[in-house]
C-alpha cells in the first residue's frame, strides 16, 4: 500500500495540574522545553517506515520492528499491541495500547513486552500476525506501540495571566502494521457522503461533511464544496484525510466569505479519491445564524464555548475557573509526528 500506515509518533501525556492558581480568564498556553521523544520505533530492515503485509486467512507472518534509541541516556521500554481506527474527522490514530486486545490488534502477538536500551543502541522487536480464518477480503489496521517504563518528572507549564501548573508528558511512539487480505487488485475503493450539516463559528460557515467509507480499502481524497444561491456561488477546496474500510468521520470544510448565514442555500460536495473516482453530494443545507457563543481556550489544546454576551465579567470568569478546576484532574499533551494511513493501493 502506498504512503499507508505511516509511522505514528505520539506523545500522550496525562497529568493533574498542580498549584492551580486562576484569578483571572487567563489559561496555561503551553509547556516549556518539552522533550523531544527520546526513542524510535519502524520496520526492521525496510525502508518504508510502516508495514505493509499480505496475509491470506487462517495464515500467519513473523516480521520484526527496530527500536532505537539514539538519546544518551538508558530507556526502558513496554511494548504492547493496538488497532487502527479512524478519528473522528478522518485520518487514524490507534487504540487499546496496554490494555485488553480488539479487532485487528488481536491479530498480533509474540510481542516482547519490554526492552532495555542503552545509549546508541537498537534492538530488533520479532512479532506474529495472524489472519483469522474466514477474515473477509479488505485492507485491515493494527499497531505496535512502545512508551517509557518509567513515569516521567512533571513538566512546568508556561502560563498567562495567573494561572499555572505542572504536567506530566507520556512518551509513545506507534508504527503501523496494514495488512491485506486477498487479492489487492480485486479489492473495492468507493467513498460515499451520506449527508451534509452546517455550523457557524462566529460570522464564518463551516460544513460537516459526514463520509463513510463503502469499500475494502483505505481511501482519502482532495474536495470542493461549491454553495450559494445562483450568481453568488463560491467554491471552496478542502483534504479529506483517511477513512478506514467500513468506518466514517465527519470532514469539516471552512467556507470563509459565504454571505449565507441563516438562510437555506443549494450545496453540492465533490471528493476525488483513488483512480478518479468521485464522491457526490447535492442537496439544500440549512446556514445557521451567526453564533451566539465565543470559543474559550480552557487548557492545553482544550478549548470551550461561552456566551459571546449576556454574562458579566464576574460571572464568566467563574465558568473558566469551574472549568479549569475539571481540567486539573487531567491533562492530555499530544504531540504527532507522522501520518496516518493516506493512500487506498497497495505496493
Amino acid at each position: 500500500m502506498s504512503g499507508l500506515g505511516r509511522r505514528w509518533r505520539r506523545g500522550l501525556a496525562a497529568a493533574a495540574l498542580a498549584a492551580l492558581t486562576v484569578l483571572s480568564s487567563a489559561l496555561p498556553a503551553m509547556a516549556d522545553g518539552l522533550p523531544s521523544v527520546p526513542f524510535g520505533l519502524s520496520p526492521y530492515g525496510r525502508s518504508a517506515p510502516y508495514f505493509t503485509l499480505n496475509v491470506a486467512p487462517g495464515h500467519s507472518v513473523t516480521t520484526s520492528a527496530l527500536l532505537s534509541n539514539p538519546s544518551n541516556t538508558t530507556e526502558k521500554l513496554i511494548i504492547s499491541r493496538s488497532t487502527g481506527v479512524t478519528a473522528g474527522n478522518g485520518g487514524t490514530a490507534f487504540r487499546q495500547a496496554f490494555g485488553r486486545c480488539s479487532g485487528v490488534g488481536c491479530w498480533i502477538t509474540d510481542l516482547s513486552p519490554t526492552v532495555t536500551l542503552l545509549p546508541g543502541t537498537g534492538e530488533r522487536v520479532q512479532f506474529t500476525v495472524t489472519v483469522p480464518r474466514g477474515t473477509k477480503p479488505g485492507q485491515y489496521l493494527a499497531g505496535v506501540t512502545a512508551e517509557e517504563a518509567a513515569k516521567p518528572k512533571p513538566v512546568k507549564v508556561r502560563t498567562n495571566g495567573k494561572a499555572n501548573g505542572r504536567v506530566i508528558i507520556l512518551d509513545q511512539v506507534t508504527v503501523a502494521v496494514a495488512v491485506t487480505v486477498g487479492m489487492a487488485s480485486k479489492l473495492s475503493t468507493r467513498l460515499e457522503i451520506p449527508g451534509v450539516s452546517a455550523i457557524a463559528i462566529g460570522s464564518m460557515i463551516r460544513l460537516n461533511i459526514d463520509l463513510a467509507n463503502a469499500g475494502q480499502t483505505f481511501a482519502h481524497g482532495n474536495g470542493t464544496a461549491t454553495c450559494g444561491a445562483t450568481g453568488q456561488r463560491r467554491t471552496y477546496k478542502f483534504y479529506a484525510s483517511t477513512v478506514l474500510p467500513k468506518e466514517r468521520a465527519v470532514i469539516a470544510a471552512n467556507l470563509p466569505g459565504l454571505a449565507a448565514l441563516g438562510t437555506t442555500v443549494p450545496c453540492t460536495v465533490r471528493i476525488g479519491y483513488a483512480d478518479h473516482q468521485t464522491a457526490i453530494w447535492s442537496g439544500m443545507v440549512t446556514m445557521p445564524a451567526a453564533a451566539t457563543s465565543r470559543v474559550v481556550h480552557t487548557g492545553l489544546g482544550a478549548y470551550s464555548s461561552i456566551p459571546a454576551s449576556g454574562i458579566p465579567p464576574w460571572a464568566t470568569a467563574l465558568i473558566v475557573i469551574g472549568v479549569l478546576l475539571l481540567a486539573a484532574a487531567v491533562v492530555l499533551l499530544v504531540r504527532v509526528r507522522g501520518r496516518g494511513p493516506t493512500s487506498s493501493n497497495t505496493e
